[in-house]
């Protein structure tokens, strides 16, 4: 399966782009947030973290693959985590996804139903089967870097790893690398959530209390 690609925008669509990628032009569906940031840049060179979907009905229709393209890892495993709510398909999680994940993970992390309802595609009902779904499964992407490359992780502490198991500490430490912290930035922000007295047992756990600090 393709996982990366490079070319030149060729044009853009309001679902896709073209890309040049020398012989051939790719049609890549993008999400909304994705194409406004693109939308200026045709003839430039763009780097896209791809996957594929399959579109169509089961019972005999056309299959169509379709080439899916993010401009970073984070927003494509977010896509993917996006997807996996019942009722919100390939189609409908690209439309919806007209905000930083960041954001977005935000808004569902903190159960703002009425705000979510309001993305295209997502009503009231779909909001709900979101939050429920994925509540605890977003914290991570809540914790993504600001857009100018800075975490609001706290300063370091002493905090004990006896708080919780070392797979969850190493698990949690992995996941801030992964999306924009440095290594100092995310031992500070588990330091600091090790230094209570509550105990982790989980990944999510652990996500969710640095979540609930950075708030404060």
């Amino acid at each position: 399966m393709i996982t990366q690609i490079r070319g030149v925008i060729r044009a853009v669509g309001e679902e896709s782009l073209t890309l040049a990628v020398d012989p051939f032009e790719l049609e890549v569906l993008i999400p909304e947030h994705t194409r406004r940031q693109v939308q200026g840049k045709v003839g430039e060179a763009v780097t896209l973290h791809t996957t594929f979907y399959i579109e169509g009905q089961a019972m005999g229709a056309r299959m169509t693959p379709r080439l899916i393209g993010f401009l970073s890892t984070v927003d494509r495993e977010f896509f993917d985590t996006f997807c996996s709510v019942d009722g919100v398909g390939m189609r409908k999680a690209l439309r919806a996804m007209v905000r930083p994940v960041r954001e977005i993970a935000r808004t569902i992390q903190e159960q703002d139903v009425k705000m979510l309802a309001t993305f295209p595609g997502i009503g009231e009902a779909m909001a709900e089967r979101i939050v429920a779904k994925l509540r605890r499964k977003v914290g991570i992407f809540a914790l993504i870097v600001n857009p100018d490359g800075t975490a609001t992780a706290p300063a370091a502490t002493n905090g004990e790893a006896r708080h919780a198991e070392p797979d969850v500490v190493s698990d949690a430490y992995a996941a801030l690398l992964a999306v924009g912290h440095t290594e100092m930035q995310a031992r500070a922000a588990i330091d600091r959530v090790l230094a209570g007295r509550k105990k982790f047992k989980s990944v999510a756990d652990l996500i969710e209390a640095i979540y609930q600090q950075e708030k404060s």
